[in-house]
């Protein structure tokens, strides 16, 4: 009877992830600062007059009031904003997350500063038009208290929210949400870029502490005139220029660090990671949590490693199809589509008997007796700078020298290698019978032809279908050797040319001379050589 299975449900996240408290607190804690420092600066810096002064005093009795409405109204569309977030975590964040859900989380740090400082914004517009409702007009001496105050604070309140916030969802929701980056490429992002940060960061730090120390000293400058104690000015411009100080440095201090992080960070990891990119490690991934250029350019890292992991994937199975070293020149456009005369030493390897063994093997044990043969083999004649250029049946065809200069001279490295491989075989397939022989399995015997000549190497096949080979009378030579060497229990026949052409590439090795003959397909006789 089927057993029904049910998937289990995604695990349920917390009702409130911490970072929807931790975004919360930064914001308040930021419009908070940007609150004390405008009382701070509005004390100091609004008009001596007394109109200003009775419109001073109408501000205060409404602040608690109008700060209800903005931190209250401010809350509530904030979550509201990030409430498909927050649900999304509360589900599990189960990858993909939906289109909103990325267009949230990119442009929430954004969205966020930009409430905050559009109530600053608010309080611009609305505590003049009281004013003007109240006392029937505006003035001048108002402008410091009621507009520049508080944008200059605001905008430092919306500066300090989006880098805090952007940090804070940098570590703990981009990468639940975008767990393989590619976060520059969600529709609808309005996340500033680099430049805008640097911006943002460079007036908040540098230009908003001038401005308020300009301003202090400005005011303190008009009291003087206005006939106020001096004495007085001076040590309340003294205690409102230390505490401005204290606030702003350490301010200073703390978004400092976290933009350098946000810069430094993720390219110290890019650089760590090309480091072990270029040594051959291509187990790498950087890790993307940003929509900006720095987001950008780690996606480009890991689609840069990802393209040469499947590069690295075709050349293995490219390499197993196709000689590495073949391969190699096939990639790099050294072969030529019409093909082209080369000389070359051709060996051909076959296994005798292996017919009518196979006749009375099983299937599985016929294939793993010729991997385990090819196997050896082809590691021998790469090891004698060969190549196999084809498996045919239970034989080889191996070139020696096609990629050498042309002409004989050149091939007598090749033609050496080619009977020293030759020689090399049967050593090999010697030891391999013995371990066969342990296993109660048959012995294994090879018939070896060589020939050196011209051939004719490219791309041979149909237009959608071809394989790199080499063809023409010294191939067919070698073939007919290989099949005589069989006919007449030889192991080893080469042609008179490749035994002079090996003899002078530096052989040793003493071959018997036979009678010379007249190969199937050929006219002219040719003198052969081969083991006694």
């Amino acid at each position: 009877m089927p057993v029904l299975r049910v998937a289990a449900p995604p695990a349920r996240g917390a009702a409130v992830p911490a970072w929807v408290v931790l975004a919360v607190a930064i914001v308040v804690a930021a419009n908070a600062l940007a609150g004390v420092t405008t009382r701070l600066t509005i004390h100091l810096m609004h008009g001596v007059s007394p109109f200003a002064a009775a419109a001073r005093v109408l501000e205060l009795s409404l602040l608690p009031y109008w700060r209800c409405v903005t931190y209250g109204g401010g809350l509530a569309v904030g979550l509201a904003y990030l409430w498909p977030i927050i649900f999304y975590f509360r589900c599990g964040t189960q990858p993909p997350a939906p289109p909103l859900v990325q267009r949230r989380v990119t442009n929430a740090p954004a969205f966020l500063a930009a409430l905050g400082f559009g109530m600053w914004l608010a309080s611009v517009v609305l505590f003049p038009a009281v004013t003007i409702v109240h006392f029937g007009h505006w003035s001048r001496d108002l402008m410091s208290q009621q507009v520049l105050s508080p944008l200059a604070n605001g905008f430092l309140a919306a500066t300090v929210s989006y880098l805090l916030v952007d940090w804070l969802f940098r570590a703990m929701v981009i990468p639940r949400v975008f767990p393989r980056g590619q976060v520059a490429h969600v529709t609808g992002s309005v996340a500033p870029g680099v430049r805008t940060r640097l911006l943002m960061f460079l007036v908040a730090v540098a230009f908003i502490p001038l401005f308020v120390l300009l301003g202090l000293v400005r005011a303190a400058v008009v009291r003087i005139h206005a006939g106020l104690p001096p004495d007085d000015i001076v040590g309340q411009l003294a205690r409102a220029s230390s505490v401005t100080f204290g606030i702003f440095v350490v301010l200073g201090v703390v978004l400092t660090l976290v933009v350098a992080r946000s810069l430094t960070l993720p390219l110290r990891i890019m650089a760590a990671a090309l480091k072990r990119v270029e040594a051959g490690d291509l187990d790498v991934a950087v890790p993307v949590d940003s929509a900006d250029e720095v987001g950008v350019l780690a996606d480009g890292v890991n689609a840069m490693v990802e393209t040469l992991r499947d590069r690295e994937r075709i050349l293995q199975t490219f390499g197993r199809v196709v000689e590495p070293s073949v391969r190699d020149r096939l990639l790099a456009g050294d072969v030529g589509g019409s093909g082209e005369l080369r000389w070359a030493s051709i060996l051909f390897c076959d296994l005798r008997g292996f017919t009518r063994m196979a006749e009375r093997t099983p299937p599985t044990e016929v294939v793993a007796t010729l991997n385990e043969f090819f196997t050896l083999m082809t590691a021998w004649v790469r090891e004698c700078g060969g190549f196999v250029d084809k498996f045919i049946g239970d034989a080889l065809l191996v070139v020696f020298g096609l990629f050498d200069a042309d002409g004989t001279t050149a091939g007598r490295a090749g033609a050496a290698a080619a009977v020293r491989c030759a020689l090399g075989m049967h050593e090999r397939l010697a030891a391999l019978n013995a371990a066969r022989a342990t296993r109660g399995l048959t012995s294994l015997t090879v018939s070896v032809g060589i020939h050196s000549g011209e051939v004719l190497a490219g791309t041979i096949g149909a237009a959608d279908r071809h394989e790199y080979t080499v063809i023409g009378d010294t191939v067919n030579v070698a073939a007919r050797l290989q099949q005589l060497s069989k006919e007449e229990d030889r192991p080893l026949l080469v042609s008179e040319t490749t035994f002079d052409l090996a003899r002078d590439g530096g052989l040793t090795v003493v071959l018997t001379p036979h009678a010379a003959v007249v190969l199937r397909g050929r006219s002219e006789q040719v003198r052969v050589f081969g083991l006694a």
